[in-house]
């Protein structure tokens, strides 16, 4: 809440009017007064219920994909940005990029997530592990640990993080997070797809491919064109990847903000399967709606749901 310095005032003329004409023993009274919050759950179980169905259905339907990745490395929280509970419903997929240190408050927020149809996911981000991982016995215990910690958590399943520096690499870390994920679950590689063998690609629900790291919708329009010819993916798993505050330069050189640009190339390049907004939590706040930018791309590429 903004507060002018006109209104200051006002409020202070006020405090003073109150002050003027109360007694002592209206100001040592003591009452109770419940500040308690209901959530809606709470409100209006029914409506609630109802609501959560809706979101099924939506899940269940024929749409174009929304993945998010979720910054939860905050030390202290600033505002409901940093919790994952307020993340926009019709988000389909998030991934938590730092799921060693997920906080009591995130673990019930993922409840939360899962409970309106949100599949969260444990990133297993293995260029950021690369140079402590020197052998494929040391990979593959760490790939242990990580399937635990998924499983304990309850995560719908695993991201394999880009640029795998071999292909053995790759071929053990899919290898095993295919085998971990079940029913229900889902296994996405977040990266360039030539760093995996052919028969990898099938085992994985979506592939993200790093356009994010693109600032020319004409190098955008050659890279994917040369993903879908050079490798047999159906392209209703490739996902685009854009991130929060950044720009796209269009084909007429014109800066346009990459999420909303890029969800407009979503149907014209392929269409493929979604979008993965990366830096989500950077888009929480904004005069008219939280979340503004990453809901207005969910609406574009899905106008009649």
């Amino acid at each position: 809440m903004r507060i002018s310095i006109a209104n200051i005032f006002t409020h202070l003329f006020l405090l003073l009017a109150l002050l003027a004409t109360a007694s002592c023993s209206d100001w040592t009274d003591q009452k109770t007064v419940d500040i308690d919050p209901q959530h809606a759950k709470e409100q209006n179980p029914e409506l609630w219920a109802r609501y959560m169905e809706t979101l099924r259905t939506y899940r269940q339907s024929k749409h174009f994909v929304t993945y998010g990745s979720f910054d939860n490395s905050a030390e202290k929280s600033k505002n409901e940005g940093d919790y994952l509970r307020s993340l926009p419903d019709s988000l389909d997929i998030v991934t938590p990029t730092h799921p060693e240190s997920l906080t009591s408050y995130d673990c019930e927020d993922i409840l939360l997530l899962q409970e309106k149809s949100i599949k969260v996911l444990y990133l297993v981000d293995y260029t950021a592990q690369m140079p402590a991982l020197t052998d494929a016995a040391k990979l593959g215990a760490w790939l242990d640990k990580a399937v635990a910690a998924a499983s304990q958590l309850g995560l719908y399943g695993g991201t394999e993080a880009e640029q795998a520096a071999r292909r053995e690499a790759a071929k053990l870390i899919v290898s095993k997070l295919s085998t971990a994920v079940g029913d229900g679950k889902l296994l996405v590689f977040e990266g360039d797809p030539a760093f995996m063998d052919a028969a990898d690609l099938n085992k994985l629900d979506y592939v993200v491919l790093n356009t994010a790291t693109i600032t020319s919708a004409v190098d955008l329009k050659l890279y994917v064109a040369g993903v879908i010819e050079n490798f047999s993916i159906p392209k209703e798993k490739l996902l685009l990847s854009a991130k929060i505050n950044e720009k796209l330069v269009d084909e007429e050189g014109e800066k346009l903000d990459a999420v909303t640009e890029m969800t407009n190339r979503v149907v014209s390049l392929g269409p493929v399967g979604g979008l993965a907004i990366y830096a989500l939590g950077d888009d929480y706040y904004h005069t008219k709606m939280n979340y503004e930018t990453s809901r207005l791309a969910i609406q574009i590429m899905n106008p009649s749901k």
